[in-house]
């Protein structure tokens, strides 16, 4: 093969032309992406994105506001029984056992109550009985 002296010669990496090189290094970082952070072009469970599955809402409609309510929001609610009740959520906590837990304040004026709902693994949400009386803390 006779080769011109004017011509510049194509420039090779480990026997492939130059132009591919870019390629190559897409195909490398994608690898590479792929494999930090656990999701990539395919997770896991192998679908093309990873959507975190929200857990289902508790049946009971006090525990199913307390798990979706944000501290100071109201509604009203009809409870298990049937009856129609003003509720509020008054504060979040982490209860000394580790779980979350929501004081909700059932009912206005003098029927007004509170109500501990908390969050476990086992069960979800669901009302717990206060450790102490009155929800352990001072309120006007």
């Amino acid at each position: 093969m006779i080769r011109n002296a004017f011509a510049p010669a194509q420039p090779r990496c480990a026997g492939l032309p130059a132009r591919s090189l870019p390629v190559i290094a897409l195909l490398l970082g994608c690898l590479a992406m792929a494999g930090c952070g656990g999701g990539g072009l395919f997770n896991r469970s192998g679908s093309a994105s990873a959507v975190a599955a929200q857990p289902p809402l508790p049946q009971d409609p006090l525990a199913a506001f307390a798990a979706q309510a944000a501290p100071g929001t109201a509604s009203r609610i009809t409870l298990s029984d049937g009856r129609a009740v003003d509720v509020r959520l008054l504060r979040r906590y982490a209860a000394a056992s580790g779980r979350e837990c929501r004081e909700v304040q059932i009912g206005s004026g003098s029927t007004q109550r509170s109500q501990v709902v908390c969050n476990t693994e086992e069960t979800g949400w669901a009302v717990s009985r206060p450790l102490l009386r009155g929800g352990g803390t001072v309120r006007p």
